[in-house]
């Protein structure tokens, strides 16, 4: 049995991830055990729309491959447009009046595959955990999606560090930190992992400001030497840390 509640938690955040916890056990085992996981990283990244979409009339959130966040967003902004790009995984609906923009991402590669929109641009694209499951240059991944933007609009990107401590000690070790390629098409792992100095690259190269970087080890999960190694690197200085949080002005 997995058991996902944190208790305390009575914030307009606290709330939303309780509601949360109960749509997770409701999809089995395996859906639970992720959402148990991953529940530190999806609570930052809660706090950090909530932080800049509180006091907003009218703010508009595209998430980027819908997942546990879709449905934590809209729980905490019932009344803000929540759209989907991406795959659709009808599992993670944003509700009533959501837009889903149906697309490869690795397509982003052909400018007249980029989606259109009829109305405005959207203030804020959460780009998590999606990154580094695609084999398309970020350059033109980040444009595509600049595209899609109000003027001053943000990305937040989330991905794995590719030079966290556990990655660097197997390298010393003479073993490969990467996994290799799935056979599964619909989920293949990852293509490539990037570091900061990577991401930062890319947003100079798609001309956006970087508004904030944040390091965290918030995922504790694999073998004992990569739990370990997780654990310690919290203490140890950001590059080393597993997780990398960006945020991204236009």
């Amino acid at each position: 049995m997995v058991t996902v509640a944190m208790r305390g938690e009575r914030s307009e955040v606290g709330r939303a991830l309780e509601k949360v916890d109960g749509f997770a056990l409701g999809l089995g085992a395996e859906s639970a055990r992720y959402w148990s996981l991953h529940r530190k990283r999806f609570k930052w990244l809660a706090e950090f729309v909530y932080e800049r979409a509180e006091k907003a009339e009218g703010f508009r959130i595209l998430d980027v491959g819908n997942s546990f966040q879709t449905v934590l967003l809209k729980s905490l902004f019932p009344y803000s447009q929540v759209d989907t790009l991406g795959y659709y995984d009808h599992r993670f609906s944003a509700g009533d009046g959501s837009v889903h923009l149906e697309m490869d991402l690795n397509d982003a590669y052909f400018e007249d595959r980029w989606p259109k929109l009829g109305g405005e641009g959207y203030d804020l694209i959460v780009f998590a955990e999606v990154i580094e499951h695609l084999y398309t240059s970020p350059e033109q991944v980040l444009n595509c999606l600049r595209s899609l933007l109000r003027k001053g609009g943000r990305i937040l990107v989330q991905t794995p560090n590719a030079v966290a401590l556990k990655k660097r000690l197997r390298l010393l070790s003479g073993k490969n930190p990467y996994e290799l390629i799935r056979l599964d098409r619909g989920n293949p792992g990852h293509f490539r992992e990037l570091t900061v100095r990577d991401l930062r690259r890319y947003a100079k190269l798609c001309d956006f400001e970087v508004e904030g970087v944040w390091m965290d080890s918030n995922l504790v999960d694999g073998k004992r030497f990569d739990r370990v190694c997780d654990r310690v690197s919290n203490f140890l200085p950001g590059p080393l840390r597993g997780g990398i949080s960006m945020s991204l002005r236009a």
